[in-house]
């Protein structure tokens, strides 16, 4: 995979489905998806859009994403990284499953036991995704296991002393936290007890964040407990 992406055929084939407006998986705020099939070879090429200021922005979130899947290279339940082309365009592995709100499970609890050990896998790497509250960057695999993807938001922390990347890493590893404890429980928060209980810690900018956009927060148990 690594000789495909250094091919200058590769790079014509992104430019040309990008010019031509082929072979599009999906479109978003951050870029372009291109969906790439050939033989055994089933890829996803994110690529950052626009021009100007805007491009730039995108272009380094896109290179923010690139660092956080290098830091997890070699994890369960995120998808392969194969690097960069031209220093533009990042190559991944397609996902084959279901989204998370159109899945379906034999074992829905051991599911997310397996999803929350994926989330600890990649923050004890220093990663944190800090949008998976959108059920559609969780997928569930053909063979049942949790996926995460779509890393544009994440947060990676930096070693030796940086305050303020210390605290988005860990404000953005509790968002993911509770948002797993969001969706074992439907968001139910009546019904969270326990271990997962505890877990749920959510943040003052998440609490009003919640106020302010009219969603109720008295049935966020640990924010009424303290």
């Amino acid at each position: 995979m690594k000789k495909l992406i250094k091919q200058p055929g590769f790079k014509r084939w992104i430019e040309h489905s990008l010019q031509q407006r082929e072979n599009i998986l999906a479109v978003s705020n951050q870029g372009t998806l291109l969906h790439y099939r050939e033989g055994d070879r089933d890829l996803v090429v994110k690529t950052a859009m626009g021009s100007g200021l805007v491009y730039r922005l995108r272009h380094r979130t896109l290179m923010r994403e690139y660092e956080a899947y290098k830091r997890m290279k070699g994890l369960a339940g995120v998808p392969r990284c194969y690097g960069l082309v031209d220093e533009r365009y990042l190559v991944i592995d397609y996902i084959h499953g279901r989204p998370y709100r159109q899945a379906s499970w034999n074992d829905r609890d051991r599911w997310f036991e397996e999803f929350l050990a994926v989330l600890q896998s990649f923050h004890s790497r220093g990663v944190s995704h800090g949008d998976l509250k959108s059920k559609g960057n969780i997928m569930v695999t053909e063979d049942e296991k949790p996926c995460v993807i779509d890393f544009g938001t994440s947060f990676v922390s930096k070693p030796g002393f940086h305050p303020a990347n210390s605290w988005m890493f860990e404000h953005a590893r509790r968002m993911d936290i509770n948002a797993w404890v969001k969706h074992k429980y439907h968001g139910r928060y009546e019904d969270i007890a326990g271990e997962d209980l505890e877990r749920l810690d959510y943040s003052f900018i998440e609490y009003w964040v919640r106020k302010f956009s009219g969603r109720p927060t008295h049935t966020i148990p640990r924010r009424s407990r303290r």
